[in-house]
């Protein structure tokens, strides 16, 4: 499973701290890839990226 989710360090964790709280009450393992692309000074880089690829799509 994939997810994007996009906030703050903080709130991010919060939530995978949660995701793997979930699945360890269920399971006796769990396994974790986390992959970040931290960039200061970026924003919303992901609508960024959608509107780059919409705009080559039209020319």
């Amino acid at each position: 499973m994939v997810a994007n989710y996009i906030s703050t360090w903080d709130e991010t964790m919060a939530v995978v701290k949660r995701a793997v709280d979930a699945v360890a009450a269920r399971a006796p393992r769990v396994s974790m890839v986390l992959k970040a692309d931290l960039r200061p000074g970026v924003t919303d880089g992901l609508t960024a990226k959608v509107e780059t690829v919409e705009r080559y799509l039209r020319s």
